[in-house]
């Protein structure tokens, strides 16, 4: 596959909105030497009627970026109702998000949305042509799925061959489309004390024995958190050693790591603002100095603007921004300003 991230050699640093991109914001994040934003483009949202796309919402979310000069990563995630009830679960709307497709129909079908999503968003895409006035942000790097080693985004339960069941016909058909296109495991996540996860090396060294799988991955993505940078950092040397002893989808991408600055305290990634500051120095530092070694590709905190307690995804989530909801910039916003420019 290509090297989208390290187009260059260059570490591709980035954010999760949490939202939309808003104006300026753009200008904002490449002050502080952020170039890519994370974005949900969900199966759900765009086929909700089976056979139907509507791609309104990813439009407008592409839109922003490109208008505000940032690259996306696109993260492709979420079943509509009607193909988890497909394949027997009992669920409606929101609830069917995480039943990951389960049998050829419904695999199928998230995989030809994968292929539209290419032909809409990729190079030489309908999106562009359609926004000749825009510049044209091609999307090149594409991620299946989302903590697919975790129950509750991977249902009913985390499973690798179901998921390498899922990502051979997905990869397939995007490499149809775009035979350069750079594909990355859906994020796993880190912290392994958990009974509803399957610890990131595991899922990985069964992905690895799966021999079908030797063109379906260019890249390997993880979400190393942890309450200590030391503990984010161990979990991705634990990744790499993997990497290195199997030998293919060798480039890793952080595609989720950050603390919060403020919040409940008995949550281990709710940090102070002078704290998480310090923990990006350390995390976003070593990733700086070490990309090359690492064949590390992309790394993107979460995330950049703070949100409103009852719309966060979790319960660290709401003040886990660089910047303030009010766009007010934290220590840590400077931080990675500063830390990129030393790199640089």
């Amino acid at each position: 596959g290509g090297n989208a991230g390290a187009a260059g050699g260059d570490l591709a640093v980035g954010v999760v909105p949490q939202r939309s991109v808003e104006p300026g914001e753009g200008f904002a994040m490449r002050r502080a030497g952020i170039e890519w934003v994370r974005v949900w483009v969900s199966w759900a949202e765009v086929e909700g009627t089976r056979g139907e796309y509507d791609w309104s919402r990813p439009d407008a979310v592409i839109q922003a970026a490109a208008k505000e000069g940032l690259s996306v990563l696109p993260l492709l995630f979420g079943s509509p109702g009607w193909a988890a009830q497909r394949d027997g679960h009992d669920c409606l709307f929101a609830d069917c998000i995480p039943f990951a497709p389960a049998s050829a129909e419904t695999r199928g079908a998230f995989a030809s949305f994968a292929a539209a999503a290419v032909r809409r968003y990729g190079p030489d895409g309908d999106f562009w042509a359609q926004h000749p006035s825009m510049p044209s942000r091609s999307i090149t790097a594409w991620q299946v799925w989302n903590e697919q080693n975790m129950n509750s985004y991977f249902r009913p339960r985390a499973d690798p061959d179901a998921y390498a069941e899922l990502l051979a016909p997905t990869a397939e058909r995007i490499h149809d489309e775009d035979a350069d296109a750079e594909i990355l495991l859906g994020g796993m996540f880190g912290p392994e004390r958990r009974p509803t996860l399957l610890k990131a090396t595991r899922f990985l060294r069964a992905l690895y024995r799966d021999h079908r799988l030797l063109d379906s991955f260019d890249g390997v993505a993880v979400h190393p958190y942890s309450g200590s940078a030391l503990g984010s950092l161990a979990q991705i040397r634990a990744v790499r050693r993997t990497i290195r002893r199997h030998g293919f989808g060798e480039e890793l991408w952080v595609t989720e790591i950050g603390w919060a600055s403020g919040g409940r305290r008995n949550q281990e990634l709710v940090k102070d603002r002078r704290k998480q500051a310090r923990l990006l120095r350390r995390t976003f530092g070593r990733f700086a100095d070490k990309h090359e070694r690492w064949n590390l590709g992309g790394a993107f905190w979460y995330a950049w603007r703070d949100s409103e307690r009852g719309s966060a995804v979790c319960a660290w989530c709401p003040r886990a921004g660089l910047i303030s909801r009010s766009g007010v910039k934290k220590p840590a916003y400077r931080v990675m300003g500063r830390v990129l420019a030393d790199a640089r």
